[in-house]
């Protein structure tokens, strides 16, 4: 059962047509750290299809979730602890008694840490576990070129992108998502083609380097599975490829973000090289 301040009045529900506004609101205090929930809300032609709730405290709402199969959390920071950990355990309470299950939950370290002493020993333990994920921040790099040395990915290329995406998941996270879920894993880096958030560089005929967007909302796109494949590293593609890829999005008005595991010492060099400042931290649990 969830324990709650005596004090107060609480809610928790899923987010409505009506809620939106006010969900995006409370998100866009900080809009690089958030982005990820954003783009769920604006991305779903119905809030409630995000799966995402609210939970208010003396009606101000103090954590908005997303509760599909990978939950990412925002909470005020402004609000006191013992608000944000009984607004953890209402969102653990509700985790329980859904249907689905939980592969992932990513967020800032502080309520991944909060949510899991609440989930502990009700859900098996995670798979991998990510303690310190430096989040990163780039904004108008109008000095770096627009897209040339890469493109785009086109439906042409989805028999060389599938394997390589997984080639980093696996390399990243220790599980190949090809064993998995083949036919699902193939459908989602369709769907990024399709989208136009897949960036490639090509070699020989090859994809050398690349990397896709997990987020875009009107201020910001988030990156992911920046990759290079193992016969072109230490030649500078990721470098001249991510270039290009902030200068791109640069030019659409985007300030782009990402996060990295920090034992992962070369991808936080090529970062900061390339002038990203830490914003803030994640932590990672996934099943």
């Amino acid at each position: 059962m969830v324990t709650l301040p005596a004090e107060g009045r609480w809610t928790i529900k899923p987010l409505s047509d009506d809620d939106a506004e006010s969900a995006l609101a409370f998100l866009r205090r900080d809009p690089l750290i958030n982005v990820y929930l954003i783009s769920r809300i604006l991305e779903e032609r119905f809030p409630s299809a995000a799966q995402m709730v609210e939970v208010r405290y003396n009606r101000d709402i103090v954590l908005v979730a997303s509760l599909a199969t990978n939950i990412v959390l925002a909470g005020d920071p402004a609000a006191p602890r013992d608000v944000i950990d009984a607004a953890l355990s209402a969102i653990a309470d509700r985790i329980l008694t859904r249907m689905l299950p939980v592969r992932a939950i990513i967020s800032p370290s502080q309520l991944v840490e909060g949510l899991w002493t609440r989930l502990r020993t009700r859900l098996d333990p995670p798979t991998v576990v990510r303690m310190t994920q430096p989040v990163y921040a780039i904004r108008k790099r109008f000095d770096f070129p627009d897209l040339d040395y890469s493109r785009y990915a086109t439906s042409r290329d989805l028999e060389q992108l599938v394997p390589a995406c997984a080639a980093m998941h696996k390399e990243e996270v220790g599980i190949d998502p090809l064993e998995r879920d083949a036919m699902g894993y193939r459908d989602r880096i369709r769907e990024l083609i399709e989208r136009k958030r897949s960036v490639i560089h090509i070699e020989n005929g090859v994809i050398a380097t690349k990397c896709e967007f997990s987020a875009v909302t009107p201020d910001a796109v988030q990156l992911m599975g920046v990759w290079t494949s193992p016969a072109y590293r230490r030649r500078g593609l990721a470098h001249a490829m991510l270039r290009e890829v902030c200068g791109h999005l640069a030019r659409k008005g985007k300030i782009v973000t990402l996060f990295v595991n920090d034992f992962n010492r070369p991808a936080m060099s090529l970062y900061e090289a390339l002038g990203f400042q830490r914003i803030g931290v994640n932590r990672a649990l996934i099943w």
